[in-house]
């Protein structure tokens, strides 16, 4: 069975401001914790989904590229293109670039839970779903397909019609902190000193 690691790495940062996947974090531009997390469990592919415009930005890596045609359309219609893009992989294991705390360990968790009963393995944290660091299995292709094809672009939509296993984390589990905007960096760096 096939299992790929995506980097979905197209975003526009609106509220960024900035290409927000290259700030440095612990020593490594934003998306390469997430890119490590998926490398040392041996995913393969291993691909960077992002545009034309931010790919020369990104260092020189051992891994597939996946162009969008559309930039900017959001994540459900970036996890259509990479479905479609590569179609002997069962399993598209997906993680956004913007999540510092991005692991190895929670990577390895979610592999052991992949079961053909499910279409997707979703963590929730908080009664919060984290679609974008979430498990989805080639059979979601034909509802992700008739939902881009409708203009719609939200996650919770493709969820709502997928067989999928909600995986429960602990409330105060640091993995699922996004980067969102300026000021989510004075809670990570307030986070990271609390951990030293």
């Amino acid at each position: 069975m096939k299992i790929a690691g995506i980097v979905l790495a197209g975003g526009q940062s609106s509220r960024y401001g900035q290409p927000k996947m290259f700030e440095i974090f612990a020593g490594q531009p934003l998306y390469k914790h997430s890119l490590i997390a998926l490398q040392k469990n041996e995913l393969n592919p291993i691909v960077i989904a992002t545009n034309a415009h931010l790919q020369p930005q990104f260092g020189e890596e051992k891994v597939q590229w996946l162009i969008e045609k559309q930039p900017h359309q959001g994540p459900l219609f970036a996890l259509h293109h990479i479905m479609t893009a590569y179609p002997d992989v069962e399993w598209f294991f997906v993680v956004a670039s913007d999540m510092p705390y991005m692991n190895t360990d929670f990577i390895k968790k979610m592999l052991v839970l992949i079961d053909d009963a499910y279409d997707a393995i979703v963590p929730t944290q908080a009664l919060r779903d984290q679609p974008l660091a979430a498990l989805y299995r080639r059979t979601a292709l034909p509802k992700a397909k008739q939902l881009t094809e409708q203009n719609k672009r939200s996650m919770k939509v493709l969820l709502e019609q997928l067989r999928v296993c909600y995986v429960p984390f602990d409330d105060d589990s640091s993995t699922f902190i996004n980067i969102n905007a300026q000021h989510d960096w004075s809670q990570t760096t307030k986070k990271e000193s609390n951990n030293e």
